[in-house]
């Protein structure tokens, strides 16, 4: 189950990887997770070069690793490794197990404006967790706006499940979207079974699965709206992206099977060419999924445990089953508040005020209720 504990930040110093590491500070100081910072230089032709270039890297690294701490955020380790740029990112985050990859997306140029980097879109590509691909010179990251692409896919029911999680905590609202494609006569036919109208049966098919889809999410708790568009889904998706001014695009990264898939399976690398924000693949596990039933059950009983303890002033014991709690639910509000008591207690006030953040940041992104 992915939880977010673990980010990997991806940099190499540059414009585009400032922003990326913007994006890991405000994802980690909110939900609490730790972030390993990897950079990755190609192969030194001697020793001496070899040498020559780590240091340079450790040089470089310092002020990045300073910032992060200034923000609170926990350090799991710092690499500098040499090898296939792409290729060792991936490999890393495999290694480590990470939740998500957080990268640059790519730079501007005065000619072809911005272009997405070849190293962002292999690692899209390739990367089987959630990548989050910052697109640079943007004033600040933010994740209030968000448009959710579907296609009434598995995948992309992770995706929007994932936006809905992301909008929940940053206060966002979400625009759910569905482009029926620009099939010809010979596909739709195929797909409905139909040779009369085939392409407006399709479409209507389309629609009423898009509207069966959307019952399957849960998304009472955050605002949202549907949007419907037609034609080619890289295009649309853009489109509507820069129509609605959105910060983040969340989708899957692979499309439905059948025949469309040639079409949608290629969405998200024409998207890349294009593209007007940040963008969060998923593919194959949530980065944000669903407590089961069970874990819930635990988590009770977990923090439960932790209250007695701290009622009898067993601080220590109490923190330790309040971070049982938030390995299995970073966004549990009452253990976050248990550890500001418990480290304040315990006179470790660094800690209490890192919690006291997550606890205000948290309490900002719900919808605000007035008491009756």
């Amino acid at each position: 189950m992915r939880m977010l504990q673990s980010i990997l930040l991806a940099t190499d110093f540059r414009p585009a990887s400032d922003d990326a590491l913007n994006a890991a500070t405000q994802l980690a100081t909110t939900i609490g997770s730790q972030v390993s910072v990897l950079t990755v230089m190609e192969n030194a032709p001697s020793q001496l070069h070899h040498l020559y270039r780590r240091r340079i890297g450790e040089r470089l690294m310092q002020p990045l690793l300073q910032s992060l701490a200034k923000q609170q955020v926990t350090v799991a380790e710092s690499m500098i490794t040499f090898g296939p740029l792409a290729n060792t990112i991936v490999s890393v985050a495999q290694e480590r197990d990470v939740d998500l990859i957080v990268i640059g997306a790519g730079k501007w140029t005065r000619q072809d404006g911005f272009s997405i980097g070849p190293i962002a879109e292999a690692v899209i590509t390739h990367a089987p967790q959630p990548v989050l691909a910052v697109r640079p010179g943007d004033p600040q990251t933010h994740f209030k706006r968000i448009l959710c692409p579907v296609d009434q896919s598995s995948t992309s029911a992770r995706g929007l499940r994932n936006a809905v999680r992301l909008a929940k905590v940053f206060g966002g609202e979400i625009i759910v979207l569905s482009v029926v494609p620009d099939v010809n006569w010979l596909i739709a036919a195929v797909e409905t079974g139909e040779v009369v109208d085939a392409k407006g049966e399709y479409a209507t098919e389309w629609l009423q699965e898009f509207e069966r889809f959307l019952t399957s999410v849960d998304l009472s708790d955050v605002p949202w709206k549907r949007e419907i568009r037609y034609g080619m889904p890289h295009e649309e998706i853009v489109a509507a992206a820069n129509e609605h001014c959105v910060d983040l695009i969340v989708m899957g990264a692979t499309g439905r099977t059948g025949l469309v898939q040639v079409l949608l399976g290629s969405t998200t690398r024409r998207l890349l060419q294009n593209l007007p924000c940040s963008l969060l693949t998923v593919k194959q596990e949530d980065v944000l999924e669903e407590l089961f039933e069970s874990d819930m059950r635990v988590i009770a009983l977990l923090a439960a445990e932790a209250r007695t303890l701290s009622d009898a002033g067993m601080f220590v014991p109490a923190i330790a089953k309040y971070r049982q709690v938030l390995s299995r639910d970073p966004f549990h509000v009452a253990a976050l508040e248990g550890l500001v008591s418990a480290h304040e207690k315990t006179f470790e006030f660094a800690k209490a005020d890192k919690y006291r953040r997550c606890v205000a940041r948290l309490r900002q992104g719900a919808e605000p209720r007035v008491d009756s």
